[in-house]
Formats: C-alpha cells, structure tokens, sequence
C-alpha cells in the first residue's frame, strides 16, 4: 500500500470547490461537439499521491476537496478531506460519493462509497474502488509524448526541464526541485518563455500561460497553454509535430 502523509489543510467550500473546478475545465475545454466521453472499466483509474479530487458526499449534495494520501490498487484510495459535522453524521446513511479528478486535460468522474473513516492522525476517508470510470477529454488536440531537454524563463528564473508532451495548444515539462527552488512558488495563471531545440536546428521559443502546477517526490510537473506565438514559432511547432506524429503512429 503507498501512503503519504501531509499536512492538514481545511477543505473548499462546496461553492468554491465547484468554481475552481468548472474554471479548471473551461480554460483547456474544446467545443462541446469535440469532447469524447468514454466509460471505462474501473482499472483504467490511475490514481496518484498528491491527485487532487473533487468528492461530492451524496448524503448532504455538497462538494469538498480532497487530496490522495494513499491507496491499494484496484482496492481503495485514501482521501484527505476536512469534513463538517454534519456530514460525518449521515455517511452512515450513506455513504455513496461522486468523485471528479482533473488529471492534465482529461477529466475523469466516478462513483465510489465511503468505506472507512478516522480522525486521528489526520481526517482521511477510504474510497472504495469504482466498478467503472467516465472519461471526457477536455483538451482541443492530443499531445505527443516526448523527452526533449530544454529550458524556462520567468519569475523563477532559468531553468533547465524536460518536456514530457507537446502539442499545438500547449505542452507539459518537469524539472527537479529542492525545497530551496524558486520554481516551488509557480502557480496556475503564472507565464514562463520555453526554449527547446526540436532537432534538425529548429528552436521553439514559445509562452505558455501555466494551467496546472504539481509537486511530488523531489520533481515540479508544470503544464499549459502557448499563448501569443510568432508566426515563425508556429510553423516551427507545426512542422515539428508532423514529422513526428507518423513516428509516434498517431
């Protein structure tokens, strides 16, 4: 089982978890006919430590955010979530729970039951695994997959990252972070210049207005959307991505 303690921090307000999560998927949402949902069995949910969820308790219709502590695969998943009292109070009558987990441009929702419950050493629910999962791809084009080195400038300053996906709209990139790094401070809504070599001599210099920032074991995974590219850098990424989509076999 992995496990992964943190410190508590209080719960959204059902109203602002509903706002961060609509703003969430309305920055990155295709038009309506775009969207593909999927229903998957439940194995296709990867949870992470540090996954951030949105649990409505179907006992009081009220929604809270929680972050994932820990879990057994394909068995439960460990929730951290301050609860008011009265919800605490009717999970007994039911414990049925809707979740949405917002992972980089796919927006996955399940249903799942509160099985267990403690306060000490921190407010935790377990959640049983779904039996299945609904997938709705929130992105407007799929990323390719890549490993490209490559460097960021902004506030932070210069840093060097690896680009882990990329695709007209936006891109994804991770960097090594200590507790001293200034990249520690990023934050959604953030602008950071990416500059990467796309082989064959053709820079990409290209802004990204950040759109979601997560910290786990040591690396800082940063993703988001180009905004404001030249003309150039535009053709450049074009021409990049159709060389490699036949390789990727996409």
């Amino acid at each position: 089982m992995n496990v992964q303690e943190e410190p508590v921090q209080p719960a959204m307000t059902a109203g602002e978890a509903e706002h961060a999560q609509e703003t969430a998927a309305a920055a990155e949402a295709p038009p309506e006919s775009a969207r593909r949902v999927e229903r998957l069995p439940g194995v296709h949910l990867k949870l992470k430590l540090g996954n951030q969820l949105i649990l409505r308790f179907l006992c009081v219709d009220k929604r809270y955010e929680a972050k994932v502590v820990g879990y057994e695969p394909y068995a439960y998943s460990i929730a951290q979530v301050r609860l008011p009292q009265e919800v605490l109070a009717k999970l007994g009558q039911n414990p049925g729970v809707v979740a949405q987990l917002n992972a980089g441009g796919t927006l996955y929702g399940f249903k799942t039951e509160v099985v267990n419950k403690v306060n000490v050493p921190a407010p935790l629910v377990f959640l049983s695994h779904p039996a299945s999962v609904e997938r709705l791809v929130l992105r407007r084009t799929e990323r390719l997959d890549v490993t490209l080195p490559a460097k960021i400038h902004g506030a932070y300053g210069e840093h060097d990252v690896l680009l882990l996906d990329i695709a007209p709209s936006g891109c994804s990139f991770t960097a090594r972070c200590t507790l001293k790094s200034p990249l520690r401070e990023a934050k959604p809504g953030d602008r950071v210049v990416l500059h990467c070599d796309l082989a064959c001599g053709q820079p990409l210099m290209a802004p990204i207005h950040l759109r979601r920032v997560a910290e786990h074991n040591g690396r800082v995974t940063m993703g988001g959307q180009f905004v404001d590219l030249t003309d150039d850098a535009a053709q450049v990424l074009a021409e990049y991505l159709e060389r490699l989509q036949p390789l990727m076999g996409e």
